[in-house]
């Protein structure tokens, strides 16, 4: 017999679809080693104090790969603001091509200082989300 803790650790999560309206449904929760609460849907995680969701996720995530994305080199860095809308309509697009979720982008753009900035390695990598010099989030870009 399976325990529904069992169960929930292996029910994937669902990250929203790109354009969806509304904003993302947290399903999972993670603690990072120096202290602080990240959310995730599982195509974004930020920091609980900028998401400020109403009520965290029970369901509990590990935390090692999203602080490696945090702590990961980049080789380019955008605002918010430099995004362009994408040729899909649900999208943005960084000034090298590639592609954000626009629910995503919409959410973050609500929810961040305007000074908040998205640091890319490569197209099909993580993105991390960057406030006051500090990594608070990662999004995962559109496949392309």
């Amino acid at each position: 017999m399976m325990t529904a803790h069992v169960l929930l650790a292996q029910t994937p999560m669902k990250p929203t679809v790109p354009g969806a309206a509304g904003e993302p449904t947290w399903q999972g929760v993670l603690r990072l080693s120096d202290g602080r609460t990240f959310v995730t849907d599982g195509g974004l995680a930020l920091d609980a104090a900028l998401a400020k969701p109403s009520a965290l996720p029970e369901r509990q995530v590990a935390a090692k790969v999203l602080e490696d994305y945090l702590n990961a080199p980049h080789k380019e860095e955008c605002s918010l603001s430099d995004l362009n809308p994408a040729a899909s309509g649900k999208g943005y697009t960084t000034p090298s091509g590639i592609e954000l979720n626009a629910t995503y982008i919409t959410f973050l753009r609500r929810h961040l200082p305007s000074d908040a900035s998205l640091r890319s390695t490569a197209r099909n990598q993580p993105i991390v989300i960057v406030v006051d010099g500090k990594a608070v989030g990662v999004l995962m870009p559109v496949r392309q």
